[in-house]
């Protein structure tokens, strides 16, 4: 559904923000929300890094611990890389975020 307002005045004490300028304050809100959707995701990363670990040193195949598994070690090493670099990218948009609005 759809909401169209027409020919709407809205008096000057209500205004949020400057005339026609509540595009940019709008857009920053925005910026801040998508950033912490991102921590929150990279957060759950590192859960699913954790718990891969956890299931590999439970389970065994063929033997052996699934961790032992070369193929597995790898795989494990290539999450935690992934994620540790989504983390380090986040902290340095955090820093811009706070020092170079």
């Amino acid at each position: 559904a759809a909401v169209t307002f027409k020919d709407v005045v809205v008096p000057a004490e209500n205004l949020i923000y400057k005339e026609n300028k509540g595009f940019i304050p709008l857009m920053t809100n925005f910026n801040r929300e998508r950033f912490i959707i991102c921590c929150n995701l990279v957060n759950m990363c590192k859960v699913c890094v954790d718990e891969s670990i956890d299931w590999a040193q439970e389970r065994k195949t063929f033997g052996k611990r699934l961790i032992e598994h070369q193929v597995i070690k790898h795989k494990i090493a290539n999450m935690s890389r992934k994620t540790l670099a989504c983390q380090s990218f986040l902290e340095r948009v955090a820093y811009q975020m706070k020092y170079d609005p």
